[in-house]
């Protein structure tokens, strides 16, 4: 017999929880009681309103006295804060502390700021890649690019100095992240950071366990926080795929989902500076794509989700992994830097598999308005380019050739001979004839894999007279020159 009251009781309130567990997921799991916590963010002045605090699920803004209250996330490890522009979150060793892990039965989390000291409208941002240290000996080479970092500073007194690194911070070895922040230490420069590949913890039997190893040294694998005019967003978006070394790039829903809320406070037209591992997208146009592991992992296959919500503001996006240097200018209001590794090529010689020297990006900002340059390390600001005379390589012949690491489409190279103007040089795909070189001996790399790679930041000209002085001339997108003369053979 059909059992009204059955039906009209239990089943109604299990239907209902069902309906709820479909809307709110968050708090409705089983086995999950919502706990609230609270707290308060301030200064030795008193509280501070609408700073943005975060569970890396939703969104919530203090009160007038600096107070929040929120209930986490089921899944939530963290409670941090976007840092406000004007202050600065606590640092150990040079690494923002700008979150406090969760703890079972903790109801309180107070976050205490200090004044940044400096105009942090005018800032000097160092942008690097890929260190990716797989022995101590890495670090000892790793100490030349931190004096090179020193000496850089010096020429800046006048700005608030911060840094990013995009990922790969160690090569699957985590033991050597306090050998790293020692060294970064000496810097006397906040890095904020974010996960790469080798700093995943694989062999669990999810992405959402693979970062684990990365938080207990540095918290949160996506986060904001903001400095004078400009709002910076950290992602995480390599995602494993469940086997040793399989991953591809990207965004979960998630943080997509956090993202959503951390924008909504963000004004339109504001300029916004977005850092991830794995590129966005490495052309300018959208190729079809071939879903095979190679292209899976060194895109994000779901950017075009991510340009859509950035579309109402002016971004500049800094991705790593490929251990190149690539400018891809997505649209009018998204510039992808795909910055050089550090490393180079993995602490295997000078150079990254395109020619790009072992260096770092600079930007200058003032403002909302950025402004940059590449600084390969041990050598000035207008080491921009490495030239080729004619005859000196089998691969170009009579040619004269320009590698241009920082090259992007508003740059203009131009050439001379004998003082006569030739015009514009003629760019084309290719390999850095030094690179070729310096990674052609298999028996001495650590890692025979290591090969050079084409590159489209290649100039070519063909001279009338072979022996003439030959001039070339690169200006870049703000005007600065850079030449290289080859002399009368």
């Amino acid at each position: 017999m059909f059992n009204h009251g059955l039906f009209s009781g239990q089943t109604i309130v299990k239907a209902l929880l069902a309906s709820l567990l479909f809307i709110f997921p968050s708090y409705l799991s089983i086995g999950y009681s919502p706990a609230p916590v609270e707290g308060k963010v301030s200064t030795e002045a008193g509280g501070l309103a609408n700073v943005v605090v975060t569970d890396g699920y939703q969104c919530v803004v203090t009160g007038s006295d600096g107070s929040f209250r929120l209930i986490p996330h089921q899944n939530a490890k963290f409670i941090y804060i976007s840092t406000p522009a004007g202050y600065l979150p606590a640092e150990e060793m040079q690494v923002p502390r700008f979150y406090i892990p969760i703890e079972e039965g903790r109801k309180r989390y107070d976050f205490s700021l200090r004044k940044n000291p400096v105009d942090d409208s005018r800032q000097l941002l160092l942008v690097t890649a890929d260190p990716q240290f797989h022995k101590e000996e890495n670090i000892v080479r790793y100490a030349g690019v931190v004096d090179d970092m020193l000496q850089l500073k010096e020429e800046y007194p006048d700005r608030d100095i911060l840094g990013l690194d995009c990922g790969d911070l160690v090569g699957d070895k985590p033991e050597l992240y306090p050998l790293y922040i020692e060294q970064l230490h000496r810097t006397g420069i906040p890095f904020y950071r974010m996960p790469g590949n080798h700093d995943l913890q694989f062999g669990g039997r999810s992405t959402e366990t693979s970062t684990q190893r990365y938080e207990k040294s540095f918290g949160p694998d996506h986060y904001s926080f903001n400095r004078g005019e400009v709002h910076y967003v950290v992602l995480n978006n390599v995602f494993y795929m469940g086997r040793d070394y399989f991953y591809m790039g990207y965004i979960d829903e998630k943080t997509f989902a956090w993202l959503e809320e951390d924008l909504a406070q963000v004004p339109v037209g504001s300029t916004i500076i977005v850092s991830m591992h794995i590129p966005g997208r490495l052309d300018e146009e959208m190729q079809s794509f071939q879903y095979n592991s190679n292209t899976i992992s060194a895109q994000t296959i779901n950017f075009s989700s991510l340009i859509e919500m950035l579309k109402p503001y002016k971004v500049h996006l800094f991705t790593g992994h490929m251990h190149y240097n690539r400018n891809i200018i997505h649209s009018g209001n998204l510039y992808e830097h795909n910055t050089g590794a550090v490393s180079g090529a993995w602490w295997q010689g000078d150079y990254c598999l395109d020619g790009t020297p072992m260096g770092y990006g600079v930007y200058e900002i003032d403002g909302s308005e950025v402004t940059w340059y590449f600084k390969s390390v041990g050598e000035e600001r207008d080491h921009q380019m490495r030239v080729y005379a004619p005859n000196s390589t089998n691969r170009y012949g009579n040619d004269v050739v320009a590698n241009i690491w920082n090259w992007d489409k508003n740059w203009k190279v131009e050439w001379q001979e004998d003082g006569v103007e030739m015009g514009a040089m003629t760019r084309f795909e290719g390999l850095d004839p030094e690179v070729e070189k310096a990674y052609s001996n298999k028996e001495k790399l650590e890692f025979s894999w290591i090969a050079p790679v084409l590159t489209d930041h290649l100039f070519r000209a063909t001279p009338q007279n072979k022996d003439a002085e030959i001039k070339i001339i690169a200006k870049d997108t703000f005007g600065n020159v850079y030449t290289k003369t080859i002399p009368r053979q």
